[in-house]
């Protein structure tokens, strides 16, 4: 069978990271410019720079040095001309031996015509494409290395081929409100032999930095990608966090103009991301979710009961503190909040949290507190100017019969009032 126009195609209807024939056609692995998560796609695909979770560490195998817990990103994407692509990652961080993950990414696009260079042949194909990659990582202070070998696959039309390749990053973080990354794609580049020729993936050099304000709630990601057979490629992005549970992100491509916008969703360990592209091909709508296992904010609070009474056998409570951040804890901080709002105790230090705190139902000036629902906030500052917050809430019940408020003594030989506490 002679050479068909599949390339030209494939680089035609694969993603709206792969819009234009100018950009991508003939060029083989085009499918693994895509994304990893709508997180990523929404911001641009500007994460060198950042790669703070499993996802954009795909953009920079440095960055899954920088997770805190193990994370497992799931997306999917239906894109033109029956075109399916999927992507996987999971990322594993040790104390010890650095953090260890797999990725995987697959597409499958259907409904070519079969032609020759002379004549349409009235027949239709499928053209299939996927990746395995296995990546170690590991930092050292502010700075992290990280490689990922892969696998690689394509088939068209049922001719098959496959090949190994790595790609490389290194991650510095030099100061709190600065981040700076640069990876190498295809650094050992995978050639695969579909007919006669050998066809080399393009080496893809990434340099991206991010700008940190507001305790990490906005960042800025800028980035220069120099892609082989392509033009320079400038992206740009931002990422917004007015609450915890919700973020709000944008992105630009300036070679492919395309533009990017999307929102974050996070509840407990899970968290939903969603992107919109808006590209010469129209528009994609992207989702792909990511469950944090162990302790998903940098903090998290365990109680040992939620209905307490310091009037009965069981006059405390006790919460465990449990972190999982990168770097040092400068402080900590632990409040007891009321049903109005008005924080009744605090606990507080330097450095790490202890393990457990306990509390026997007083104020920060020893007097008992009421009845009611209580709040429990914990939150950590991390050297990298982030802040950890978690809560919980406990129930006091069992305070009818005891008294609230210092008694008045009347001490002898004076006519001074001291103010005493029942315990």
């Amino acid at each position: 069978m002679k050479k068909t126009f599949a390339s030209l195609l494939l680089a035609a209807v694969l993603a709206p990271g792969v819009a234009t024939a100018s950009q991508d056609s003939g060029v083989a692995g085009a499918f693994l410019r895509f994304g990893s998560s709508a997180r990523t796609l929404a911001l641009g695909n500007a994460m060198t720079g950042i790669a703070d979770d499993a996802a954009a560490a795909y953009w920079n195998p440095a960055g899954y040095a920088r997770l805190r817990t193990m994370e497992l990103t799931v997306m999917g994407a239906s894109l033109f001309e029956d075109t399916e692509y999927t992507y996987f990652t999971l990322g594993i961080p040790t104390e010890r031996w650095g953090s260890f993950a797999m990725s995987g990414a697959y597409m499958t696009s259907g409904g070519f015509e079969r032609a020759t260079l002379y004549e349409d042949l009235s027949e239709t194909f499928n053209e299939t494409a996927g990746l395995f990659g296995l990546s170690y990582a590991r930092a050292h202070g502010r700075w992290t290395w990280g490689a990922t070998l892969k696998s690689v696959n394509h088939a068209v039309a049922g001719a098959t081929g496959g090949s190994i390749g790595a790609d490389l990053g290194v991650y510095l973080r030099p100061h709190r409100s600065l981040g700076l990354g640069v990876s190498v794609q295809n650094a050992i580049a995978p050639e695969i032999v579909l007919d006669e020729e050998p066809d080399r993936f393009a080496r893809t050099l990434r340099m991206g930095t991010s700008l940190h304000f507001f305790r990490n709630r906005f960042v800025v990601l800028n980035e220069i990608v120099k892609t082989e057979l392509m033009d320079l490629d400038f992206r740009s992005g931002a990422e917004f966090w007015p609450d915890r549970a919700f973020g709000l992100r944008a992105g630009f491509d300036t070679v492919r103009e395309q533009s990017s916008a999307g929102a974050s969703f996070r509840y407990q360990n899970w968290q939903i991301d969603y992107a919109y592209l808006n590209h010469t091909l129209g528009g994609t709508n992207v989702l792909s979710a990511t469950v944090r296992f162990g302790v998903p904010y940098g903090v998290k609070l365990h109680r040992n009961r939620g209905l307490f009474s310091p009037s009965g056998s069981d006059h405390d409570v006790d919460f465990g503190i449990a972190t999982a951040v990168q770097g040092r804890i400068e402080n900590w901080r632990l409040e007891i909040i009321d049903h109005e709002g008005n924080t009744v105790r605090t606990f507080a230090g330097n450095g790490a949290p202890p393990e457990e705190v306990s509390w026997s139902g007083q104020d920060d000036a020893g007097r008992l507190v009421g009845d009611g629902d209580y709040r429990i906030k914990v939150s950590v500052l991390d050297d990298m100017g982030e802040e950890w917050e978690f809560d919980t809430n406990v129930q006091i019940l069992g305070f009818r019969e005891r008294t609230r408020k210092p008694i008045r003594i009347e001490i002898s030989g004076s006519g001074d009032d001291e103010g005493g506490r029942r315990p």
